[in-house]
């Protein structure tokens, strides 16, 4: 073995060993197991009246900005 596979496999070894340490500490796992935020999927139903968003409010208007690719000439009349 040359020194590049066995730098590659040392620094593989301690990676996976510091993955599966902080992975397996049951403690912290349970400890973040009902700490978790709303999820992409969560239903409306499922919330309070006062905590859903209010489907007759207007979105802001989306800022205009100058096209890319052509250039602003001072001169030039618009």
């Amino acid at each position: 073995m040359n020194a590049f596979e066995v730098v590659t496999l040392v620094v593989s070894v301690i990676a996976i060993a510091l993955a599966a340490t902080s992975y397996f500490r049951l403690t912290q796992v349970l400890q973040q197991l009902g700490r978790g935020g709303r999820s992409w999927f969560d239903r409306a139903e499922d919330h309070d009246i006062s905590e859903r968003p209010n489907e007759d409010d207007r979105d802001d208007p989306i800022p205009r900005r100058p096209l890319r690719g052509r250039p602003e000439w001072e001169d030039t009349p618009r």
